[in-house]
């Protein structure tokens, strides 16, 4: 898109835009009259960093401006990482003053051919709605975005919110994915949801392996040392992680963590604004925190992951996240043995030899999931029945005495 483009909406005519830096003040006064003062995103209340973002490549941002008093009633922003073949769009609002009137609808529909038509270099676009109103998750759906799961209580706004995922994928990928034979018994119930809340998913015939005794937290965690200077954590892991890649594309690391002998470095992001993380990566890349042994081969298997959670819980992560492919069943089976909860799926994320590869989105939160005020459409309601069913059975059974793994 090189020029504005006319829309017709409820309330008139629209201008879909591309942003710049001019438009800063407008759009944190919009997302300030959408979300009040306490929008997470520095995205839309921090100017350096909204301008670092308009004159950042692989970045789109479009605003609509009313045809006649060139006001920007709304906004959406596509992230792109063209190696990986992701998008993720985020920052969608629309001035209250103009719900309803389809400028969502133009804003994603401009956007999404960006990422899928001719041109487009994405493979799968993801993104984020909040679970106050089925309104966004709908506004998505529509452009043909699938409810792939729900991140329980993943972030702080007036309260703790629960966030439901939604991709969508270039025609052809998910036909090409590879084939599951099998997955630890908990990822199981959340594949059967996606199942039942996509229709185009299926997993007949996967089978379930038994699943590792649940461990407990130990008495004392290790001391972890905790690195937050956000330049050198991103050089140090471009130097460590050399030719492995990122877990999350367009997540980079502002955090460090490792213990007092150094044995293994894992590298996070740390959300304080909105109270939650997500756990990146462990180098070397062979290694986990969970598989990491010192030379003497004293250390249990499952040493570690416990306390680098905690450790990123003490420092304003309540919510971690970790994404895993679905066929590694030895990390996925060490981290729902330390309360990691299967919570999302992104299938087809990864293209290798051809095929595309599933993986599985965790989710460890300090407090119990509460869904008292919840309200989504009807097609994440398989995922709130599994994520409460799987909670229940990681939290409130009985736990083993054995140590950590």
């Amino acid at each position: 898109m090189t020029e504005m483009l006319p829309w017709t909406t409820g309330h008139g005519t629209v201008l879909i835009d591309i942003a710049d830096v001019r438009d800063v003040a407008a759009l944190r006064q919009l997302y300030f009259a959408v979300y009040g003062p306490s929008y997470p995103l520095r995205l839309g209340t921090d100017p350096a960093v909204m301008t670092a973002a308009l004159e950042a490549p692989g970045v789109r941002w479009l605003v609509a401006r009313h045809a006649e008093s060139g006001d920007v009633v709304g906004s959406a922003v596509l992230r792109g990482d063209v190696t990986a073949r992701i998008g993720k769009v985020e920052g969608l609002a629309v001035h209250p003053g103009h719900a309803g009137a389809g400028i969502a609808r133009a804003l994603l529909s401009e956007l999404c051919e960006e990422a899928f038509g001719p041109h487009g270099a994405m493979d799968s676009v993801y993104a984020t709605a909040r679970c106050v109103s089925p309104v966004p998750q709908r506004a998505l759906m529509r452009q043909g975005f699938r409810p792939m799961g729900l991140l329980p209580g993943a972030v702080e706004l007036h309260q703790r919110e629960t966030l439901a995922l939604v991709i969508r994928h270039r025609e052809g990928v998910l036909a090409r994915r590879a084939p599951i034979p099998e997955v630890p018994e908990r990822i199981l119930p959340l594949l059967e949801a996606a199942a039942r809340a996509t229709g185009h998913l299926d997993f007949t015939g996967v089978r379930p392996r038994p699943a590792p005794p649940q461990v407990c937290p130990r008495p004392e965690a290790e001391p972890i040392e905790v690195i937050q200077a956000t330049g050198f954590v991103q050089r140090r892991y471009a130097q460590k992680a050399r030719g492995s890649v990122p877990s999350l594309p367009l997540s980079p690391p502002n955090v460090l963590l490792t213990p007092q002998d150094g044995r293994f470095e894992a590298y996070g992001v740390i959300d304080k604004e909105g109270g939650c993380g997500t756990l990146l990566d462990v180098v070397p890349s062979t290694a986990s925190p969970g598989g990491i042994a010192p030379p003497d081969g004293t250390a249990s298997p499952g040493e570690g992951l416990g306390d680098v959670v905690h450790a990123m819980a003490k420092h304003g992560a309540a919510y971690v996240e970790t994404l895993l492919p679905l066929a590694d069943h030895e990390r996925l089976e060490r981290y729902l043995a330390h309360g990691f909860v299967p919570s999302a799926l992104y299938p087809a994320m990864r293209h290798d030899d051809g095929v595309w590869h599933d993986y599985v989105l965790l989710a460890h939160a300090s407090g119990r999931p509460d869904f008292r005020a919840l309200d989504t459409d009807a097609a994440f309601a398989p995922y709130v029945e599994q994520y409460s069913r799987s909670w229940t059975a990681t939290y409130l059974n009985t736990f083993t005495t054995e140590p950590p793994r």
